[in-house]
């Protein structure tokens, strides 16, 4: 393992179509409720993030500030930015088409209302992009650049062209979505904000902070040479073999997207990295809260921390019977207790974007 990381994750914020902040989104899930619902506007699935009195236009920039508030408040740095170096790294996997984008800017326009510390940064790497924004806010954290990151995105993709653009890839369900289910036809579309706070793992200690997880370790890569196929499972188990090394999880949260190649290479590649990959417990969140593109990465890792926190794992909903016969724990419609002291998130993008977590608990305590 990686044993140079030395970064923990302090604060948590969300905004899904599950709810506002942390506890709302935790209660839906483990209560196996979900948010997709049939859209005659849009002639599709899809699952938008109610309560939240704001136009199109503001929707992206007002969930981000939401759940960036709530990850600052978590780590208790919301009033300390004089004391401590703080860093921004923003993920986007396109063009928020509410907007202008040669006028508006959803990195400067935070940063304008949170006055972060020094040159900020924004990534974009598909549905892999919310893991690749805390790779760099770890890089820079262990290069000393900065005490604390917030790193995140937000997304609103419930869009007439998007809808359009994934209907002609034949990857939007035609039913509630069903990862991992032999009747699986694709994904609900979703939208959402999720960030967290990373800060050294000394400093955070020394500071008597809250510690929801270390990371461990991270991997990125191209797991696939076509843009809108997956022809092999080969490159996604290099991937998630050199993000645990010998090591094997207690939990792993699946990218599982509900299409039929993503489940069933991603399912393969899970078992061929693992000898005893049946006694691991999986889940995909998606069913749940739709598919929310950049941000679901984020929320994987959000997930995955409370999961930990409470050794509870989430379920898979709209499950009835797989047609992936490798004898996997896929945690069909209800959720599991048992004790979760490491997980791994998975997430695997449009373009062959791919990148992996590796997260346990801090041994000093436990967070419920």
């Amino acid at each position: 393992m990686n044993s140079n990381i030395n970064v923990a994750i302090t604060g948590i914020g969300i905004v899904s179509p599950l709810g506002i902040g942390k506890e709302e989104n935790w209660k839906q899930l483990i209560n196996c409720n979900h948010k997709i619902y049939y859209s005659k506007k849009f002639d599709a699935y899809i699952a938008n993030v109610g309560n939240l009195n704001v136009c199109d236009t503001k929707k992206q920039y007002q969930m981000a500030k939401l759940a960036i508030c709530q990850a600052l408040q978590d780590a208790s740095i919301a009033n300390s930015f004089s004391n401590k170096k703080v860093g921004f790294c923003l993920g986007e996997s396109k063009i928020n088409l509410f907007t202008n984008p040669f006028k508006y800017s959803l990195l400067e326009k935070l940063n304008q209302t949170f006055y972060f510390n020094g040159p900020l940064s924004c990534v974009s790497a598909a549905c892999a992009t919310g893991i690749l924004t805390i790779i760099q806010g770890c890089n820079l954290i262990k290069d000393g650049i900065y005490d604390a990151v917030v790193c995140g995105c937000s997304e609103t993709s419930i869009h007439p062209l998007y809808i359009a653009g994934f209907k002609k890839m034949g990857v939007l369900t035609k039913h509630l979505p069903s990862p991992f289910d032999k009747d699986r036809d694709g994904f609900a579309i979703g939208e959402g904000a999720g960030f967290i706070v990373l800060e050294s793992l000394e400093k955070a200690i020394k500071n008597n902070a809250k510690i929801y997880a270390e990371i461990v370790n991270f991997s990125n890569g191209i797991y696939s040479d076509n843009t809108l196929s997956i022809s092999s499972h080969s490159k996604m188990t290099q991937i998630i073999k050199k993000t645990v090394s010998n090591h094997t999880p207690d939990y792993i949260h699946m990218h599982g997207t509900a299409t039929k190649l993503n489940d069933y290479n991603e399912s393969k590649a899970v078992f061929e990295s693992f000898n005893n990959a049946s006694k691991i417990s999986l889940s995909s969140t998606k069913a749940a809260t739709g598919h929310m593109l950049s941000v679901s990465a984020i929320a994987g890792t959000i997930f995955s921390l409370l999961a930990m926190a409470n050794n509870i794992v989430p379920p898979t909903l709209n499950f009835t019977q797989t047609d992936i016969n490798l004898n996997l724990d896929y945690t069909p419609n209800n959720p599991k207790t048992r004790t979760i002291n490491s997980s791994l998130v998975l997430s695997f993008g449009f373009g062959g974007q791919s990148c992996a977590l590796f997260l346990k608990k801090h041994k000093r305590e436990q967070y419920v």
